[in-house]
């Protein structure tokens, strides 16, 4: 039996610092590495906790990635309306903010396929046999077979509104904070005119998609358009996501596209450090079937 997680205790500690259980005002203050650790080894002190200190910067992350999130999350914070979100560089983790009007449960996810998804097919015998039976079942493998096999040029060609002319990768694995899984250039037609835009991709093998770490990385992309000699003509930073989903008995691999994103806007939130502010609308979403299987009799 998998032992219960002990980080819903951190979460309380630092929450009762900043909320006042009485009046019921709060105090934001956004959470840091050294406030994490300093928080773990009081409670292992006091409560007797076993969570190691180390590794603080992917507290809030890991916590995310579990599919059990919203149970795990206090039930006195949710009772009082509050929620986390992640917080990028200069030792800043996370904030805990009040939820959204409308929303239900601390961490909702807006990245699931649809009851009736649009499926489409895409061919596996380009990726030798021998790569597909290595496959793993991990994020950095769905990258590799997105990329190989074209999905993103795929998706754009054939489901998305924008006119692309152009669409070439540029980099996988782009180190940053936060880093980023694939970068793409892509050069669309708006009317009569031309624009360029990076395409950030974010990928996920069986974990949620994580909206602030996408918006970070639009602000990031933003920030370096600017300062990058190559990349002061990039006009706009359009996010794209992936995450393994079943769907019947076949795993596929869910591509969400989101609105685009001009460089000027994202610029101003990594500046103001308020990337949680840039808007995040998905546009499209296609389930793609890989045939034959890419992930040897395991998956995909």
């Amino acid at each position: 039996m998998a032992r219960e997680s002990e980080k819903p205790a951190v979460f309380r500690y630092l929450f009762d610092r900043r909320y006042n259980w009485h009046t019921d005002k709060f105090a934001p203050q956004t959470v840091t590495n050294d406030e994490i650790q300093d928080a773990i080894l009081q409670l292992r002190s006091d409560e007797g906790l076993t969570l190691a200190a180390a590794n603080p910067a992917n507290f809030l992350k890991d916590f995310l990635r579990s599919p059990n999130r919203n149970i795990q999350w206090p039930q006195e914070i949710a009772s009082v309306r509050y929620t986390a979100r992640q917080s990028y560089s200069d030792g800043r983790v996370f904030d805990f903010v009040p939820y959204t009007e409308g929303q239900t449960v601390p961490f909702p996810d807006a990245f699931t396929l649809p009851i009736d998804p649009l499926i489409h097919r895409i061919e596996t015998i380009s990726l030798p046999s021998a790569a597909r039976g290595f496959g793993r079942a991990d994020a950095a493998w769905l990258v590799q077979v997105c990329v190989h096999q074209r999905v993103l040029q795929t998706h754009f060609a054939l489901f998305s509104a924008i006119e692309v002319i152009d669409f070439f990768h540029l980099q996988n694995a782009l180190k940053g904070t936060p880093e980023i899984d694939a970068l793409f250039l892509m050069t669309f037609k708006a009317g009569s005119e031309l624009h360029k835009a990076l395409v950030t991709f974010e990928a996920k093998w069986d974990e949620p998609v994580l909206p602030d770490q996408i918006k970070s990385q639009v602000a990031l992309m933003a920030n370096r358009s600017t300062k990058e000699p190559g990349l002061r003509d990039i006009d706009f930073i359009i996010p794209v996501a992936a995450k393994t989903e079943r769907l019947g008995a076949a795993t596929v691999i869910a591509i969400f596209e989101m609105e685009a994103i001009s460089v000027a806007d994202g610029l101003a939130a990594y500046k103001t450090k308020s990337a949680h502010e840039l808007p995040l609308s998905i546009t499209g979403t296609v389930a793609y079937v890989l045939e034959p299987k890419a992930i040897g009799n395991s998956g995909t």
